[in-house]
């Protein structure tokens, strides 16, 4: 499946999970006779919507490949919030209920605050001793930019352009790596300019050498 339209799956699911949960939060507080009532005639849909809303989610970290810190925390908010709402409009709990839907909330906006978050890359060692600006740029690379951008530079995660393809120079790639551009945030504030040299050549040798021009 089209990345993107795996997000836009994903999201409308959520919006929609946090819409019943908010609305169940209001029927336990106002009418639970309505809550009884409402609960019975979605139970189905609110069965899909909850299984969709998870499985994308699932699908979307096993994609990128990685899981940044704040995310790691929506999905502990997430975990929370399902058993306590379970618990609290079966028994009718308005304390759970409200928390419930307090964690959920907490999990959304955690979610859009981490959109513009870089991945924190790995602080490793080039392999067999090999510390060239390119080894070094390789494990900077595998370690943050292969999440959108794979291994080769082909993934393409939402949109993110073929590497190999391109044809930016270092200098450009470097640009990009400081300010960001579209969904791909700054690493101003995560690496240091030896490492944004680093992956800028790296990115660079993904690009074919030019072709040799006949003697």
């Amino acid at each position: 499946m089209d990345s993107n339209l795996l997000v836009r799956i994903h999201t409308v699911s959520v919006v929609l999970f946090l819409l019943t949960y908010m609305i169940k939060t209001i029927l336990i507080f106002s009418s639970k006779p309505m809550l009884r009532k409402y609960s019975a005639s979605t139970k189905v849909l609110e069965m899909i919507i909850s299984f969709v809303f998870l499985v994308t989610g699932v699908w979307l970290f096993v994609i990128i490949g990685g899981i940044k810190s704040m995310q790691i925390i929506k999905l502990v908010f997430v975990f929370l919030a399902i058993p306590l709402a379970v618990v609290g409009f079966k028994k009718e709990k308005k304390g759970l209920a409200l928390l419930s839907l307090l964690l959920v909330i907490g999990a959304y906006g955690i979610s859009e605050m981490s959109r513009s978050k870089p991945f924190i890359p790995l602080k490793a060692v080039a392999a067999n001793g090999n510390n060239s600006t390119f080894s070094a740029g390789a494990v900077i690379y595998q370690s943050n930019c292969a999440f959108c951008h794979g291994a080769d530079g082909k993934k393409t995660y939402r949109n993110a352009p073929d590497l190999t393809i391109s044809g930016l120079n270092e200098d450009a790639i470097k640009q990009m790596l400081r300010e960001g551009k579209g969904r791909m945030p700054s690493y101003t504030l995560v690496l240091s300019e030896d490492e944004i040299n680093s992956v800028a050549v790296f990115v660079k040798g993904l690009q074919p050498l030019p072709p040799i021009p006949n003697p």
